[in-house]
């Protein structure tokens, strides 16, 4: 294994306190949710990097350019450059994923955003691992999300990387997965999903007060769920 790029005293203690751990299925919008979280100073964007943005746009209906989607940071997960494991995230340790994490940044200062498709399939396991992380999920409809992410650009995109879901049939069928994974976690915590300016959401992470020139109070384009409770442990039950 490889050895951490930052130094942690004692992994075995480390909880994620600096960390949130981003979920969502392809098209949900999340992508949108993490450039405006990304946008508080208390965030780390040493992740950031040309090779690692993508942006597209269309016309709108008085002949327009309007971007529709816009891609910035890092994405871990298979056919990206970070967490080519995270196809088998429960058979990680707590250290070989912190490895995976460090990986992108330049320094490990301030809030690091982890996202990965991923996390949908593993996230009891990940919240056991790091308890205190901040766990933010956007949810849209399934058949809407994989609208929206043909809509972006689908097979055609730049950055990041979907080879994995193979096909439309497989990427529909995990985008049900993902949602329903997703929604499951938030429900049986009571931690619920809806419409949220970037104000509230940064409130919610426990960042503090920053005026963006009016911009903090518009209005996010997905449901959110953020969960920063006490480790539970998964219930058996289904949606």
């Amino acid at each position: 294994m490889d050895k951490m790029k930052f130094n942690i005293d004692d992994v075995s203690k480390y909880q994620g306190e600096d960390l949130i751990l981003m979920i969502g299925c392809p098209g949900s919008r999340w992508s949108n949710v993490h450039r405006w979280i990304s946008e508080h100073p208390m965030v780390n964007n040493t992740d950031w990097s040309d090779e690692k943005s993508w942006a597209a746009k269309t016309l709108n209906v008085f002949g327009e350019e309007v971007p529709i989607g816009n891609h910035r940071g890092s994405y871990w997960g298979p056919y990206n450059y970070y967490g080519h494991g995270f196809d088998k995230l429960e058979l990680m340790s707590k250290e070989e994923i912190l490895t995976e994490f460090m990986e992108a940044y330049e320094t490990w200062d301030k809030v690091k955003i982890i996202k990965s498709h991923w996390f949908a399939y593993n996230i009891p396991y990940l919240h056991s691992l790091f308890p205190k992380a901040k766990i933010v999920s956007c949810y849209v409809g399934d058949l809407e999300s994989f609208y929206w992410w043909h809509k972006c650009g689908g097979w055609g995109l730049g950055y990041a990387g979907y080879s994995w879901y193979n096909d439309d049939m497989y990427m529909y069928e995990m985008i049900k997965q993902e949602n329903e994974n997703i929604l499951k976690f938030h429900i049986d915590r009571d931690s619920d999903f809806k419409k949220r300016t970037r104000a509230e959401l940064w409130e919610m992470l426990g960042f503090t007060k920053y005026e963006l020139d009016g911009r903090e109070d518009k209005i996010l384009r997905c449901k959110i769920a953020v969960y920063s409770g006490d480790f539970i442990d998964n219930f058996n039950h289904f949606i």
